[in-house]
């Protein structure tokens, strides 16, 4: 018959934790905490040698940076990380959400139903080196209709139309209205989407929101230099220098649009 071998004896934990080399790790883990301001918990891992200072140091400095990005710009803390560790770019994640807001706020704007719900008078410069003066009186999906005093109401194609002015403006518009020569003074609409001049929204809203002066070109060579201010689905708004006066430029009537 086998006989079980005897336990070992107990260990006094208190007389473990007392005893003179655990006393001097406790006393070298509170003079690295107070010293380098580390938790208890870490300082005692360090002196363990379970982890390295400076990987400490630097845990704890990404989590200050994460904790103030949340604070300050509303970030999720995933996101915030992301920018702490240097995994992603602060100023294009803010300018990202920019926008975001600027598009839910304008993505659907238009000055053609601004102008049919004001019942103001506009000015259309459309293809062909043509201009209507009127109100907007109906708008379906292709066509508006403008109608002028005295007269009965005109169908004109979206398409046809490169830029909008209020009336009161029309002439310090038309003063600061230069030509490209060499672009022709007549020309058809580009009637395909794929076929017109290319400026994705992050780029029009990159300039926006830097407040960069930029020069546009239409298809028939007008050229205006101003500050652009808000961009939609089909259209933006551009103030010009002069006396502050703002033109609506329609996105399929571009032909090149840059910074100056």
């Amino acid at each position: 018959m086998s006989t079980a071998s005897p336990r070992p004896p107990r260990r006094d934990q208190r007389a473990d934790r007392d005893s003179p080399a655990r006393v001097e790790l406790r006393k070298k883990a509170a003079a690295l905490s107070k010293e380098a301001g580390l938790p208890p918990n870490l300082a005692h891992q360090v002196v363990l040698g379970n982890l390295k200072l400076n990987d400490v140091v630097e845990r704890l400095a990404i989590k200050d940076r994460v904790d103030a990005l949340v604070r300050k710009h509303d970030l999720p803390k995933s996101l915030a990380t992301q920018i702490a560790m240097g995994q992603a770019d602060l100023d294009q994640v803010l300018q990202k959400r920019r926008l975001s807001e600027h598009l839910d706020s304008h993505r659907d704007r238009s000055a053609l139903a601004e102008a049919l719900s004001s019942g103001r008078i506009v000015t259309l410069a459309l293809h062909n080196a043509e201009q209507r003066r009127g109100r907007v009186s109906a708008i379906d999906r292709y066509e508006l209709q403008l109608t002028a005093e005295g007269a009965a109401p005109e169908a004109i194609h979206k398409l046809r139309v490169k830029f909008l002015t209020d009336e009161e403006q029309t002439k310090a518009v038309r003063n600061q209205l230069r030509r490209d020569k060499e672009r022709p003074e007549r020309c058809e609409p580009t009637w395909k989407p794929q076929e017109r001049y290319g400026c994705s929204d992050r780029r029009l809203f990159g300039l926006i929101d830097e407040q960069a002066e930029i020069q546009v070109t239409l298809l028939e060579g007008e050229v205006f230099r101003g500050v652009p201010t808000w961009m939609g689905r089909w259209e933006f708004g551009m103030v010009l220098p002069k006396k502050k006066a703002e033109v609506v430029i329609f996105r399929h009537a571009l032909f090149d649009l840059r910074r100056i």
